[in-house]
């Protein structure tokens, strides 16, 4: 008996045979998550109202606060709701005029709330690749519905919102927070770890080798362009104030313009990188490119008045900007691979890299851009050479610098 006792198990020993020291099951067959998916659609709901509700806190402060107002409080609600379509690059009719803006300090804004509703969206379980998928799915969906109703809300008023186009915007930001959040919890969570996988297996070996270049890239592609567009505004600060106080806003509106303008200043951030490319910055009738202006009238916005009156030879300095980035990106996907990797590797991880950047230039700039289909703004932001441009002044570095670098370590002793 005793022999038989110690060979056998019991229902306990046989479950903690299958418990990892964690806790957690290894057994292969996970939980099934369909009966999250509805609540990750849930999520992606509140996660697009609440972004609202932190957006009106402003908007109803200088609606209380102005006693010049006199406006309802439902219109005041039509105004949030309108400039929440706007940083979700929606189309806002109002009169008849059709404005398409996003702040992109506020659509910053949002994307954090999809990270905080992301987060939560996600069981404390390991599922499967197809659960977490519909899971991901389910939250995106949500929050474009979301999306959808507040534009109908937003009908009930003054104003009207494209329906088409809170569809592409709302999906981006949804889809950046889950991303964020699967990225920067993924060794908190083995959940988010999980979702981490289904990424990884699902992309191929030399495009993620090149997409930590690529982002990096994009950062110092954006860091150049700020320092550019500090240095610009200091220059003419004495203009931008000067119009600032012609507009004569008083306190209340003085405050809404300069955030405002705080709000949109990774807008001309973009504009800044897209005009380094060699191509004008086109602003309603104005136009600055790099061996001449074509002059215009510009709206009464003070940060406009940093725009410089002439440019000179000096302007196609900027180019070292993009190119600078292209040869950074070429010795940074370079150390993404060992000095043994073979020269075609090497110049498709720097391809890749810098179409990276190239593509979250791309986004940048369909988010940055500005227009009003009547008045003196019917586009504000790069000229359409940009696009085309700014592949060939990263990719080339990039292809350059990698190949230098190969036959460099190939030829050391």
């Amino acid at each position: 008996r005793d022999s038989a006792s110690r060979g056998s198990t019991g229902p306990s020993q046989r479950d903690a045979a299958r418990t990892g020291a964690n806790g957690r099951s290894t057994n292969e067959s996970r939980p099934a998550g369909r009966p999250h998916v509805p609540l990750a659609f849930g999520y992606g709901i509140v996660a697009a109202l609440a972004s609202l509700v932190v957006l009106m806190v402003p908007v109803f402060a200088a609606w209380t606060l102005d006693a010049q107002s006199t406006s309802s409080w439902n219109d005041t609600l039509g105004v949030a709701i309108d400039l929440w379509a706007l940083a979700h690059r929606g189309h806002v009719v109002v009169d008849g005029i059709t404005v398409v803006f996003s702040p992109l300090l506020l659509t910053l804004g949002c994307v954090l709330a999809a990270c905080f509703g992301a987060r939560a969206a996600f069981p404390d379980e390991r599922l499967r690749a197809a659960d977490l998928r519909a899971i991901m799915l389910a939250y995106v969906g949500g929050y474009v519905v979301a999306a959808q109703v507040l534009g109908i809300v937003a009908g009930l008023g003054h104003s009207h919102i494209h329906w088409w186009s809170l569809i592409v915007g709302p999906a981006l930001v949804a889809a950046l927070g889950v991303a964020w959040t699967a990225w920067h919890e993924r060794k908190h969570s083995p959940e988010l770890a999980a979702l981490d996988e289904v990424v990884v297996e699902a992309t191929p070996l030399l495009l993620r080798r090149s997409l930590s270049a690529g982002l990096r890239g994009a950062g110092l592609f954006a860091a150049l362009s700020l320092l550019l567009l500090v240095v610009l505004i200091a220059w003419h600060a004495p203009r931008v104030w000067a119009v600032q106080q012609a507009l004569a806003p008083g306190v209340v509106g003085g405050c809404l313009l300069v955030l405002a303008q705080v709000m949109a200043l990774p807008n001309l951030l973009a504009h800044m990188a897209g005009w380094t490319t060699g191509a004008p910055f086109e602003a309603g009738d104005v136009s600055i490119g790099h061996s001449g202006m074509t002059p215009g009238t510009l709206p009464m916005v003070p940060v406009l008045g940093a725009l410089p009156d002439h440019v000179g030879p000096w302007a196609w300095a900027a180019l070292a900007v993009p190119i600078g980035v292209g040869v950074f990106i070429g010795w940074a996907s370079g150390r993404a691979l060992t000095r043994f990797a073979s020269l075609r590797a090497k110049l498709t991880v720097a391809a890749s890299a810098a179409a990276v950047t190239t593509v979250a230039m791309w986004l940048l700039w369909w988010f940055s851009t500005a227009s009003v289909s009547r008045g003196l703004l019917e586009y504000a932001g790069p000229s359409w050479q940009a696009w085309l441009v700014a592949p060939l002044l990263l990719v080339l570095p990039a292809l350059a610098t990698a190949a230098a670098r190969h036959w460099r370590s190939s030829h050391q002793t």
